[in-house]
This record gives C-alpha cells, sequence and structure tokens, in this order.
C-alpha cells in the first residue's frame, strides 16, 4: 500500500476522531509522524478542502464531508457485519442483535433468530430503552463521560421489571462497570424470563455508538455461559472492525 496514502488517511482519521484543538507539535507526536513531514501533508490536504484551518487548529474540511455524505455508513456497517453475525448465530444457535445508539434509544439494525425456542419480539428498525437492555448500556459505555452522564440525566428510566435500574446514579454506576468489564448485562430488566449480554461496538471514525448481543432465556443463559457469550461478542466486534478496515492504517 502507497505510504503516503496511508499518511493521509491517518492523518483525516485523527483529525475527525480529535476535534479538539491541538498543536502541530501535539499532532506530531501523536501520530509518529516527523513535524515538518506533517505539516506537508497538512497543507496538501488543505489545498484540497479535506481539511481547514481554524484559530490555528485543523478541523475536517467540506470536502471531505461532502465525500462522507455519500456513503451510507449504516449500510456499510451491517452490509460488513451481517456474515460475521451470521456465522456466529449458526455457531452458538442464539439469537444475535446488532443497535445503534439512536436519538436516545436502542435502534434495531440487524437480527438473527436462533434456531432454539423462546423467539424475541422486537424487529429490525424498531427501538427500545438505553437504561434496561444490555444493547444499551454497551452503546453508552463507549461514550465520553460528560457525552454519556449527559444523556442519562434525560432518560425517563422507566421501570418495566423489578430488576430494571432506575436511580440515573445507580445506572451511571453500572455502566462505569461496564466500561471496565468490556460487557454489560440485562437480567430480566427489559423482559421477565429474558436475559441478554451485549458488548460495545463504537466505530469514532465513522460516528456510529452501538452495540452486538445474545439474548436468550434465563434457564439458559446463566452467568458463567453470558461471561463465555461476551468473549465470543468481543472477538467479533475485532472482526466487524477489521472487515470495515479502519483499523489498518499505521
Amino acid at each position: 500500500m502507497n505510504s503516503s496514502i496511508q499518511k493521509a488517511f491517518k492523518i483525516l482519521s485523527f483529525v475527525a476522531a480529535n476535534p479538539q484543538q491541538m498543536s502541530l507539535s501535539e499532532m506530531s507526536t501523536a501520530l509518529s509522524i516527523n513535524k515538518t513531514t506533517l505539516f506537508r501533508f497538512m497543507q496538501t490536504l488543505q489545498s484540497l478542502n479535506l481539511l481547514e484551518k481554524k484559530n490555528g487548529t485543523y478541523v475536517p474540511g467540506i470536502r471531505l464531508f461532502e465525500l462522507g455524505s455519500k456513503v451510507p455508513v449504516k449500510q456499510l456497517i451491517v452490509g460488513k457485519a451481517r456474515p460475521l453475525l451470521v456465522k456466529l448465530t449458526e455457531d452458538v444457535n442464539e439469537t444475535v442483535n446488532l443497535g445503534e445508539l439512536n436519538n436516545q434509544k436502542i435502534l434495531y439494525l440487524d437480527k438473527f433468530e436462533s434456531k432454539r425456542s423462546l423467539q424475541i419480539q422486537t424487529s429490525i428498525g424498531s427501538y427500545i430503552s438505553l437504561h434496561c437492555t444490555a444493547l444499551g448500556k454497551s452503546a453508552l459505555s463507549s461514550l465520553p463521560e460528560s457525552e454519556r452522564k449527559s444523556i442519562i440525566s434525560h432518560l425517563v428510566l422507566e421501570k418495566r421489571t423489578k430488576n430494571t435500574i432506575s436511580d440515573p446514579r445507580k445506572l451511571i454506576s453500572y455502566i462505569e462497570e461496564v466500561k471496565k468489564r468490556g460487557y454489560s448485562l440485562d437480567i430480566e430488566e427489559w423482559e421477565v424470563g429474558l436475559h441478554c449480554v451485549a458488548v460495545p461496538l463504537a466505530i469514532p471514525e465513522l460516528n456510529f455508538c452501538g452495540a452486538i448481543s445474545f439474548a436468550g432465556p434465563s434457564v439458559r443463559f446463566t452467568w458463567a455461559r453470558m461471561a463465555e457469550l461476551a468473549e465470543q461478542l468481543k472477538e467479533t466486534v475485532t472482526k466487524i472492525k477489521q472487515a470495515i478496515n479502519l483499523g489498518g492504517v499505521q
């Protein structure tokens, strides 16, 4: 692969994912690119309107937004994730879901039912709550702390079952645990008799915040079983990101 193209993409991705003000020296250190070389690339990208300089710092340019708007992000992510989620469903024989944080809820983007009993009453395109679902809590865990707390402060924490977390302070504390552990659980919080385990699927480069999950009956989804399933979900998230090929630039 052309090293100049790699560097240019690396710079664009970094600027898009780090909107805060950074000096050229700070960017040089963060990107491990010589300051003189970095300046030359920045000048070229600016001349192409892929970057703009505002108040002494660089931000994504209008041309980058124009190009980005032509790429159906959700379609890209769902398309790359689908064969991996299908295989996961077949390997484990449990229902797999893909959801996105959207309008302070989880939007179902894709779903693959297992061949076992208990069909989950959700459908692609439907919305579910953040606070009482594994998908929602995992998606929240991938957000910056200030954004996460802001969203939670605006949620109506409806108590669907006796296990539903309805105290915002407890929800914030639980999400912090999820962030450390790498996966979240729904232990009959959304529906009695239903357990779910989810891991975050965050792709900042595409402004995507979501999660993938397994869902099934509580009798089958024991604590030990859900811990095992979480590891399989984590492996699948890694494969999805590799398929989207955003991590290939060094």
